[in-house]
């Protein structure tokens, strides 16, 4: 008798997260999914979720022209794929604690 677990896999598919609204644990509400970011291939992964304004302008190419030169903040919202507690139908429930930073 094999007495070894398994690793358990489960499959998310990017079409299916897509405009969902990410949550914090405390039920704040920081957006929607805008864009992932994969790690480097032959087996790709997701590494962060971008979501909000600055996501939706970083999917599109086009948030450096709307970011000021004072602030220089060229980085898109974002969270860990690691941050993710659950994914249930139309929202992405971050784990206590997320997001580390304020996010504007």
């Amino acid at each position: 008798m094999n007495t070894t677990k398994q690793k358990s896999t489960s499959h998310v598919y990017i079409g299916d997260l897509l405009k969902c609204k990410i949550v914090t644990a405390e039920g704040k509400r920081l957006g929607h999914l805008a864009d992932l970011q994969l790690s480097a291939g032959p087996e790709y992964r997701v590494i962060a979720l971008f979501f909000g304004r600055r996501g939706w302008l970083y999917r599109l190419h086009v948030l450096n022209p709307f970011t000021s030169k004072e602030s220089h903040d060229q980085t898109p919202n974002s969270v860990p794929w690691s941050a993710i507690d659950r994914i249930e139908r139309h929202a992405i429930y971050l784990k206590p604690g997320y997001p580390k930073k304020a996010e504007d």
